[in-house]
């Protein structure tokens, strides 16, 4: 059977050879000639049987039928793995065009996928941002400072959570003038408080860098776009320290008041007990009372309402600090007792110089008064001018008390003016102190200081 397929293979090859010699000489060119030649000889090589081109090779003959069928089947076998090999390598290509292009249409995707994400994603920052922003506690507290531009304190205290106490000697515009001269025509800013968190942020109020208020704020329930905080000021405070007081001196007998507010006497601080005893056996003269009034936030006005019924402003004592109360009485009622106090010195000065007899003392003194039996007494003790005229008399009142509308007291010195022997000028003084009490109606002298 080998026999007969290589018998084949011959003259298979044999009319090639006829064929290709007949169609080379019809052909005038050179070249193709050439190529043609070329062809047949590799068409004639590979037609061959497998021993003669085994011995063509090698110069070695090969006669077994077997062995030359095995290697034809292997030179079929290594030709179609060449064919396949080119299909698979064009395969292969077509592959890799259409991976190429696949891999390009999904990058494009992606990156436009890509690119949609980043927009969104800078969209959601840059709306996220403002809503953060817009959460911020500052934010409310700089809508609050419009409170201040401009300034308006009516409104301002109405805004305080806790409104600062108030004595009854004030009212809520003596509070709003201490707030409008702490912070007006002064730089109003705010700081945030070292105690201040993001759940309860703290603000201070300051003017001119000095801390005078303080806003507390909170969360609310309720929540802004990504769960984001919504702040809101729960509480107010304006700083207030009353640092004015009041001490005024006055008599249990006049009545005090304090911007025009009586003072009662849970504001007595002290009594003084009445120093002058010249008049425990005729009457009794009014107490000294010392008031305190404190917690005041402006400088206020005092008056003084006497046993007269007439209104006294008291004079401050710088020293003391005290607004002192003096004692005074209706003009009527101080000319009637220093009228009577001059009279009672001319008359004293008189019975002195022995101008009158003592027994004149009867009239200005106090009935069965001591001092005038003392003076009798010691009559012989009185100055004595001899051959003396007085021309004329001078008074100058020294101090005058009109401790009530029966007692007083007055200071008076009294100058003669004297004629002795009727040619020598002399003066002579006497420094009269009597404290004075209505008796029955009428002025008398009962007592004095010698």
């Amino acid at each position: 059977m080998n026999r007969d397929l290589f018998n084949k293979k011959k003259k298979l090859s044999e009319m090639n050879d006829n064929k290709d010699t007949a169609w080379a000489e019809d052909v005038s060119f050179t070249s193709l000639e050439k190529k043609i030649k070329e062809s047949k000889k590799a068409t004639m090589f590979a037609l061959r049987p497998l021993d003669e081109k085994h011995s063509a090779k090698t110069g070695k003959s090969k006669s077994e039928p077997v062995r030359s069928s095995e290697k034809s089947q292997t030179n079929s076998k290594q030709a179609k793995s060449k064919d396949n090999e080119i299909v698979n390598k064009a395969a292969l290509k077509r592959s890799r065009k259409r991976f190429i292009i696949f891999l390009g249409a999904w990058s494009g995707a992606l990156i436009l996928i890509i690119a949609i994400l980043l927009f969104n994603f800078y969209r959601f920052l840059e709306d996220y941002e403002k809503v953060y922003n817009e959460s911020l506690p500052y934010h409310v507290m700089d809508d609050f400072m419009e409170e201040f531009t401009p300034l308006d304190v009516e409104d301002l205290y109405t805004k305080l959570s806790d409104k600062p106490v108030i004595s009854e000697f004030e009212t809520e515009e003596n509070v709003e003038n201490y707030y409008r001269k702490l912070i007006d025509a002064k730089e109003i800013a705010y700081t945030e408080d070292r105690d201040s968190t993001d759940k309860n942020p703290i603000y201070l109020l300051t003017a001119d860098n000095y801390v005078f208020g303080k806003v507390s704020m909170s969360q609310e329930d309720e929540k802004r776009s990504y769960d984001l905080p919504i702040y809101r000021i729960d509480d107010f405070e304006m700083y207030s320290e009353p640092e004015w007081s009041v001490n005024v001196q006055a008599f249990d007998n006049c009545e005090v008041y304090v911007n025009d507010v009586l003072v009662s006497p849970e504001y007595v601080s002290r009594i003084d007990l009445n120093p002058e005893k010249h008049f425990e056996e005729f009457t009794t003269l009014p107490l000294k009372k010392y008031y305190k009034v404190s917690g005041l936030y402006e400088q206020p006005s005092v008056k003084v309402i006497n046993s007269f019924g007439e209104e006294i402003i008291p004079e401050l004592n710088n020293s003391t600090g005290i607004y002192e109360t003096p004692f005074t009485a209706p003009k009527e009622i101080e000319d009637e007792m220093l009228e009577f106090a001059k009279e009672a010195v001319s008359v004293y000065a008189q019975v002195v110089c022995r101008e009158v007899n003592d027994s004149a003392l009867d009239k200005i003194f106090t009935k069965n008064n001591m001092i005038v039996k003392e003076i009798k007494s010691n009559s012989g003790n009185l100055k004595y001018f001899p051959n003396h005229v007085t021309k004329e008399t001078e008074d100058e009142v020294i101090e005058f008390i009109p401790y009530s509308e029966d007692a007083f007291y007055c200071e008076i010195k009294h100058t003669q003016h004297m004629l002795i022997y009727g040619v020598r000028p002399k003066d002579v003084e006497t420094d009269a102190r009597f404290y004075y009490y209505k008796e029955n109606g009428s002025w008398k002298v009962c007592a004095m200081i010698f």
